[in-house]
């Protein structure tokens, strides 16, 4: 599984939109072209109405500025609402929209959109042409107002996931985890294990622990649902659970519940062999004055070498000396029993 994050919403209405409209467009001329083709059965072309709504529809039609086209359209949709002319007018209108879209003149495409929002409120390809132009221009307070009001006609998981990138890009972290929390309540993120652990890690910033705990716990159940992972997905899902568990861990320690804490290190150490994990589980021993134990792990700290390793050897030695009357004498022994215990060998304690 491989998601930064899902197709952009401008990508499945924006862009998308081009070839959605050419095809109406284009069968709007064509039956413009043979009015005897497409009009009703009154015949109304023969009308002095029709007539004058055909050409103010067919002069705005022919503006080749798309913005004052624009204008030109939203003048006669204003003032003949109940034309048959109206699906031709509005065709003209989404095909001004698809050409600044395509031309990348998003200042004239945001201009055009809003105009067809007041026009025609809530319509989602207009709304989905906003945003695509607030983004593009930096406008992301306008991008994520009409993405709240798109997600709310059309409730997808991908969109809630938009709503959330959008909120996190103007450093709304509360907005953010709120979104993506509903994101990943949809089941196509069931599986989505790396954005619950990023979610855990923003909790842990800003020291949120029990919640922090809480996205670990969903990230490991996430992991969990992932189905014949390929092997780039296998490699991702033994990262993210030893985070997790370290993570877990060492929000434990933070909260004094230092049995819960050497659990956590010891399922992380089951993933992964980490030279952190060893060190942790015995300052954690240390800390409940179970001495012997930490000292037991201190060794294997150090024989499992690492970053910790040298750490390691430097607390052993200064609780060993104090012990034994400033002396190393002995200490050999406990390195060899360290070495000796089976990799899987687990820290019996009480939990707390």
């Amino acid at each position: 599984m491989k998601r930064n994050s899902k197709t952009l919403l401008f990508a499945m209405l924006g862009l998308a939109a081009a070839f959605y409209f050419r095809p109406a467009v284009s069968r709007a001329a064509t039956e413009l072209q043979q009015p005897e083709a497409g009009v009703q059965a009154e015949e109304p072309e023969s009308s002095p109405e029709y007539i004058e709504q055909y050409e103010a529809w067919e002069k705005a039609d022919k503006e080749a500025d798309p913005v004052k086209r624009g204008s030109m359209l939203a003048e006669f949709l204003g003032r003949y609402p109940q034309s048959t002319l109206l699906p031709h007018a509005e065709a003209s209108y989404k095909n001004a929209l698809v050409e600044c879209n395509n031309g990348q003149k998003y200042q004239e495409l945001e201009t055009l959109a809003e105009q067809w929002l007041r026009l025609r409120p809530g319509d989602l390809d207009g709304l989905g042409f906003v945003v695509k132009a607030a983004r593009e221009l930096g406008h992301n307070e306008k991008a994520i107002q009409r993405l709240t009001e798109y997600y709310d006609m059309r409730k997808t998981g991908d969109l809630a996931l938009e709503i959330a990138q959008a909120h996190k890009q103007a450093n709304n972290n509360a907005k953010y985890r709120e979104w993506m929390q509903t994101a990943i309540g949809y089941p196509e993120f069931a599986t989505d294990f790396r954005t619950r652990l990023e979610l855990m890690q923003a909790c842990v910033e800003e020291n949120n622990l029990p919640k922090a705990i809480e996205y670990a716990e969903a990230a490991l159940e996430a992991t969990d649902l992932v189905k014949d992972p390929g092997a780039e997905t296998a490699a991702a899902i033994k990262k993210v659970r030893r985070g997790c568990y370290d993570g877990i861990g060492k929000i434990r320690m933070e909260q004094d519940r230092l049995a819960s804490a050497v659990s956590a290190f010891e399922e992380a150490l089951k993933v992964e062999k980490y030279s952190e994990g060893y060190y942790l589980i015995a300052v954690c021993l240390h800390k409940q004055n179970r001495i012997d134990d930490a000292l037991l792990w201190y060794a294997r700290t150090e024989q499992q070498g690492g970053e910790f390793a040298a750490k390691a050897k430097v607390r052993f030695e200064e609780i060993y000396r104090k012990l034994h009357n400033d002396t190393l004498i002995g200490s050999e022994k406990i390195y060899r029993k360290a070495k000796e215990l089976p990799e899987t060998v687990e820290v019996r304690t009480q939990r707390n």
